[in-house]
């Protein structure tokens, strides 16, 4: 809500808050104090007027999430074949329902992969396994230097 201008005793408005040169500082046009800026608007702490007049700063976020990002990350093979060294997976963080899974495209023929289960075999402790149509495998492995590999 927006306060209306009023007219002073030496007929003046408060319609603009006044600058003070010499400080830098804004000065009330109703009592001749010093305006502050708050949270949300400046204002006057001696009698309380509030200058709407000055669009409010968007305040950013101290970090966005991982969702929200929408980073596309290109991953590194890290296995035995010298075949795959320059081969790279995009991988996406995506929300599904109420998880936050990997979107992996296939780095052999770049199609969606969906992910599976792992098999009995003994894995890494938090490897998670994507396959596409056409038959291809990729396992996604956390990794202290680079964030994730491939293999």
């Amino acid at each position: 809500m927006q306060q209306p201008a009023e007219t002073l005793s030496n007929h003046t408005t408060l319609s603009k808050v006044i600058s003070n040169k010499n400080t830098g500082k804004l000065l009330c046009p109703k009592c001749s104090s010093v305006i502050v800026r708050t949270y949300y608007e400046p204002q006057c702490l001696q009698c309380g007027y509030v200058d709407y007049s000055t669009p409010l700063e968007k305040i950013e976020s101290p970090g966005s999430t991982v969702v929200g990002s929408a980073t596309r990350y290109m991953v590194r093979y890290k296995g035995h074949s010298e075949n795959f060294k320059e081969k790279l997976a995009h991988v996406k963080v995506v929300r599904e329902k109420n998880r936050i899974i990997f979107n992996v495209d296939c780095p052999f023929c770049e199609t969606s992969m969906e992910q599976t289960s792992l098999s009995g075999k003994r894995k890494d402790l938090r490897e998670e396994r994507f396959k596409c149509n056409q038959g291809h495998r990729v396992s996604l492995l956390p990794s202290k230097k680079s964030g994730i590999t491939w293999r």
